[in-house]
């Protein structure tokens, strides 16, 4: 009897990374990699960070725990790209250090609180595969406070870095084989990680994240190619060049409106089609009004 191969689900999926970030083993020595520390007593915490009042953001992540010693950890898993990854890490790291502080209780007792972003698309602001950012005066160029600490993991960097071992298994994209590995940890999670790929849950994750991705793909073609015919067929009625870049920008509203009745996210619009959130404001405005009439 042949043996039914479970398929090959990526750590950089969103679903099969907080499946496998939940096990305190591999998260454990996942921190110890990257900070270079050793970490006892995690504590799992709600992700959800509730917001003060109505008119603030409120927010969702993927991993947060917090050491025996007090420090935190937020762990973020970024595919695509949604505006600046660094500005909200150090958003949810301040909104996080504000929820934490107890009335009457003294700034000295604030802890350190640590953010990791592992990033799956080229943030050119980090050039390193490591990246460390903490504050620092701008004039002495020296560190003023470690309390706020935040690791960008770029993958896709051209620099190499053979401190983090825990890149092989980002990077991996065909299998799921233990016999590629030589270091005890790394061999468990890819036994683990061989395992989440086979469950249901993990696997339609994975699907609606392809399936969005190729969707995305097709109509961001689709709409592109009519809207150059459609433009250069005005442009040449009118005897102007600039039709096809109208065109264009008729296509790209269609495309906005198409995805925002199916349910996609502002975020995911956004960073999808390279458009800022106050252009995606107005097209949907202008749709409303103009469905309104």
């Amino acid at each position: 009897m042949i043996e039914e191969k479970n398929p090959f689900v990526p750590l950089t999926s969103d679903g099969i990374f907080k499946a496998l970030f939940r096990n305190e083993r591999y998260l454990k020595d996942f921190l110890e990699d990257v900070l270079k520390e050793k970490i006892e007593g995690l504590t799992y915490l709600d992700t959800y960070l509730e917001k003060e009042d109505i008119n603030k953001k409120e927010s969702f992540l993927d991993v947060l725990v917090k050491y025996a010693d007090g420090n935190y950890v937020i762990v973020e898993m970024q595919k695509y790209k949604k505006g600046s990854m660094i500005t909200r890490m150090f958003y949810y790291l301040g909104k996080l250090a504000y929820k934490t502080l107890k009335d009457g209780e003294d700034y000295k007792t604030i802890k350190k609180f640590i953010g990791i972003g592992v990033l799956d698309y080229n943030d050119t602001n980090f050039e390193k595969l490591h990246n460390i950012c903490r504050l620092y005066d701008v004039d002495t160029k020296k560190e003023v406070t470690d309390m706020l600490e935040v690791h960008m993991i770029n993958l896709q960097s051209k620099k190499k870095n053979d401190k983090l071992k825990w890149i092989k298994l980002f990077k991996e994209e065909k299998e799921w084989n233990m016999s590629k590995y030589s270091d005890e940890e790394l061999k468990a999670a890819v036994k683990e990680l061989k395992r989440l790929s086979g469950d249901p849950e993990i696997s339609a994750v994975m699907d609606k994240e392809l399936k969005e991705k190729l969707d995305i793909k097709l109509m961001k073609t689709e709409f592109t190619e009519e809207g150059r015919a459609e433009g250069l067929a005005e442009g040449l009625a009118k005897g102007k060049t600039e039709g096809i870049a109208e065109g264009e920008a008729k296509k790209e509203k269609e495309v906005v409106i198409t995805l925002h009745k199916k349910g996609l996210t502002d975020d995911f619009i956004c960073s999808s089609l390279n458009i800022t959130q106050e252009k995606l404001e107005h097209i949907l405005k202008e749709n409303d009004e103009s469905e309104s009439e």
